[in-house]
């Protein structure tokens, strides 16, 4: 759920490279004639959903980065989080023990994978038979087993070292712990929550409704992109806090604040509303306690939240990590949402060390 342009001014931009021809078999060829970070497209055919319908050519997007071990073993997939892309994720990868890198590629193989309705990966905007309000309504469960698909039958992998993501990413995160216990073995959850809370749910409805009320939204059939001005100033407040705004932004500054944050996004709005929903549809715990479906899963975590966060309520994660005695690491600054704005450094250290030890401090 990291959200417009105070996070995405942080993000790193990445060479565009030669990839293997389309729908070529992954292997170990493959690899070596693709450069680190080159958008790849897995074709799935049709994709059963949670609810019994179909998306038809279903197409998830995903970029790799560094190499496989001989084991085969060594691999860390991050999903992608609200409203984000693979390409998003990319400053995340690298060699190295850089501030803001999560995922050190001179040890393990990275996956960055396009979450579905993101815009890469099948979505209203995209698809060419069941575009805009037609496509049918996806869960979070769906997204991780589209992208477990990509996983298992496009890269040939039997098992990953780690599955972590922030945000959006964080819940694909926990389900991904729920759905396939066994097939991975560290977790790392980033402001992501087993299940949303009251507030949560809240906070999501007026998401919704500031999208949904807008006059060129016409219930999902517009002809050109609504400008979606409410949604855009809302979607800012909720991720960060009041001393973050009043630090960055001087009173006699507000009204260019005003005018860049009500700027058209390069978002597709039937986009946002897929992932908006399915969001508001995750849960991982159903009728057990917190406890008893943390305790079903089998994988370590390491649980990240952000104490001052408005957009996703740390607790949940908090008590998933309290029932299995899991490390966790809770972040205290006025950029709450936006994590790797302001702590950066601090939250690489810990997800590295996790990733290569298993461990945290």
């Amino acid at each position: 759920m990291i959200l417009f342009r105070d996070w995405f001014s942080w993000k790193r931009s990445v060479a565009a490279w030669l990839a293997c021809a389309a729908g070529m078999a992954f292997s170990a060829a493959c690899v070596a004639e693709q450069a680190d970070g080159a958008q790849q497209i897995a074709d799935l055919g049709r994709c059963t959903l949670e609810s019994g319908q179909v998306i038809e050519h279903c197409r998830v997007g995903y970029r790799i980065f560094g190499h496989l071990n001989a084991a085969r073993d060594n691999a860390v997939l991050m999903p992608t989080w609200l409203y984000g892309t693979s390409g998003d994720l990319v400053g995340l990868f690298g060699d190295g023990n850089s501030a803001g890198r999560l995922v050190d590629t001179s040890r393990f193989f990275g996956i960055a994978i396009d979450a579905l309705a993101d815009g890469v990966s099948s979505s209203p905007s995209n698809s060419e038979t069941q575009h805009g309000p037609d496509f049918p309504a996806i869960t979070t469960r769906d997204m991780v087993n589209a992208e477990y698909r990509v996983v298992t039958e496009t890269l040939g992998l039997k098992h990953l070292h780690a599955v972590l993501g922030l945000s959006m990413g964080g819940e694909q995160t926990f389900v991904w712990a729920a759905a396939y216990p066994g097939f991975f073995d560290l977790a790392v959850p980033i402001l992501g929550t087993p299940r949303l809370t009251a507030y949560d749910l809240q906070v999501k409805e007026i998401m919704l409704q500031t999208i949904d009320s807008d006059p060129d939204f016409h219930g999902g059939h517009y002809t050109q992109q609504p400008a979606l001005e409410l949604a855009n100033l809302f979607g800012s407040l909720t991720v960060t806090t009041p001393e973050f705004r009043n630090e960055h932004t001087p009173r006699d500054q507000f009204a260019e604040f005003l005018r860049t944050t009500e700027a058209p996004q390069s978002i597709d709005a039937n986009d946002r509303v897929a992932q908006l929903k399915a969001v508001v549809r995750h849960d991982v715990i159903g009728r057990r306690t917190i406890a008893e479906a943390a305790r079903a899963t089998t994988a370590h975590f390491l649980v990240i939240v952000n104490a001052e966060d408005h957009l996703v309520n740390p607790q949940p994660a908090l008590d998933w990590a309290a029932a299995l005695s899991a490390p966790t690491y809770v972040s205290h600054g006025s950029c709450a949402h936006i994590i790797m704005s302001c702590d950066a450094a601090e939250v690489s250290k810990r997800v590295r060390e996790f990733l290569a030890t298993g461990t945290a401090k």
